[in-house]
């Protein structure tokens, strides 16, 4: 995928943290880039916190909003704090799932997935 002009991201090294600073629209086509700076800094990163600095962000894709979930599981820490509640909050597990037609149920009964009981 093309990398989009409308995403850019500045990686601030400090002696008490590292901060990914992250501004634009922040969608699928940059994550094979971001995610090997990722995976270079982690390399040296050692005690030193994780930032990740949204307040620079215009839009984010559901398969972005995935990985900056799976980066606080990592123990990243967001700036923004509320990012993560308000933006990820359909990734956690407190949000309910959808409700599934009579066929969509049928399907996950053939797959073994199982089904939540209707109210």
């Amino acid at each position: 995928m093309a990398r989009s002009s409308f995403f850019k991201y500045y990686v601030h090294d400090g002696a008490e943290a590292c901060r990914l600073e992250l501004i634009g629209e922040f969608t699928e086509a940059e994550l094979s880039e971001l995610n090997g700076c990722w995976r270079t800094a982690r390399t040296i990163l050692g005690a030193r916190k994780l930032i990740l600095d949204l307040r620079g962000l215009k839009y984010v894709d559901d398969a972005a909003k995935q990985w900056l979930a799976s980066m606080g599981q990592e123990g990243a820490i967001y700036v923004p704090e509320s990012f993560l509640r308000n933006a990820l909050a359909d990734h956690t597990s407190d949000s309910k799932p959808p409700r599934l037609t009579f066929l969509g149920k049928l399907i996950a009964t053939l797959r073994g997935v199982r089904v939540a009981a209707t109210d």
